[in-house]
């Protein structure tokens, strides 16, 4: 079946000497597995260039259900991410990893797409405090995953319960949820988008720290997640 698609690239690794697998998030199709040609050609350069973790280019996938990586063909850039804001360009590639993990057999989801293609864009263009970029998306991600916190739950002194997704006045009997201070904290967070995600002042240690809540959260629905090669750098390239 050929399909024309908008895609974005989560990641790539080498197949052999001309060859690479791109896993991206299609806008028509999903996650899905591309195979393209990686050699020495002036095409297979710029091929190379969408191979970038948050690159975006729009093709035909020729889709094949006997297959695990399909082909593509037709393949027009529409966002080559050039990495010369390393700040921007760790934050992307965060992005693109904790994705990876988390959408491991995905369905075409275009308010997804729409979503993490218009986030990514602002990344690269905003000419604000992008600190807390990667816990905006993480909170904005959890409505399009299905794990929004019931915020409407909440009240003061209540903790948050992690298997439920609601705030309630005592502990549940697992261990998965915070407490009363942890979960005043989330509830400030609630309304962080990438549009006002510059007004919020927080530390590094603060915001590491909620970090890991929000990855820990994730786990609870989705799997441990381990393994991102991208945190480490996340943590310590912002003040």
């Amino acid at each position: 079946m050929l399909l024309p698609s908008d895609c974005i690239t989560l990641s790539s690794i080498k197949y052999n000497d001309t060859r690479a697998i791109v896993h991206c998030l299609s806008r028509e199709a999903g996650r899905i597995p591309i195979i393209v040609n990686d050699g020495n050609t002036p095409a297979a350069r710029r091929r190379r260039a969408l191979m970038l973790p948050g690159s975006s280019f729009s093709c035909v996938l020729d889709i094949r259900e006997n297959r695990s990586l399909q082909s593509v063909r037709d393949v027009m850039p529409a966002r080559v991410m050039m990495l010369d804001n390393p700040v921007a360009g760790s934050v992307i590639l965060f992005i693109c990893d904790f994705l990876s993990t988390i959408l491991r057999d995905s369905q075409p989801d275009a308010t997804l797409y729409d979503f993490v293609d218009g986030f990514i864009a602002h990344v690269t263009a905003s000419d604000r405090s992008i600190a807390n970029a990667p816990i905006a998306f993480l909170l904005d991600l959890q409505q399009f995953m299905g794990i929004a916190p019931d915020t409407s739950s909440y009240s003061e002194g209540y903790c948050f319960d992690f298997a439920s997704g609601c705030f309630r006045p005592s502990p549940p009997l697992h261990s998965q949820w915070l407490d009363a201070s942890q979960s005043a904290i989330l509830m400030s967070l609630s309304r962080m988008n990438f549009r006002n995600m510059h007004l919020y002042r927080m530390s590094r240690t603060d915001r590491n720290n909620v970090l890991d809540l929000l990855i820990q959260y994730y786990s609870t629905h989705f799997g441990a997640i381990r393994n991102l090669r991208s945190l480490p750098v996340v943590r310590a390239i912002f003040d």
